[in-house]
């Protein structure tokens, strides 16, 4: 049942009918996959910088410029993939 609350027009009340939608049919599994490939990217990105500072230790601090690139990559995908979770699906009327 729908939570009534008040309406700014007075007295009449509005139902809540935002809460009582299903979330559009393939949002949660596509929630879980970008959940699942969101922690691999984060596992990428701290084995590179296990690489980059074991290189930096031993004296090849010239060569980690490759993996800060390559990690700066991988953040950009994470928030490109963060922007379009957070698009609206069109709605078919």
């Amino acid at each position: 049942m729908s939570e009534r609350r008040p309406s700014v027009f007075g007295d009449r009340y509005q139902p809540d009918v935002t809460g009582d939608r299903p979330p559009p049919p393939g949002r949660q599994a596509l929630l879980l996959a970008a959940l699942c490939v969101g922690l691999l990217l984060m596992g990428v990105q701290l084995w590179l910088l296990t690489i980059a500072l074991d290189l930096y230790l031993g004296g090849a601090g010239g060569r980690i410029w490759l993996l800060a690139l390559i990690s700066g990559v991988v953040f950009v995908g994470g928030l490109l993939a963060l922007w379009l979770l957070s698009r609206q699906p069109r709605r078919v009327d």
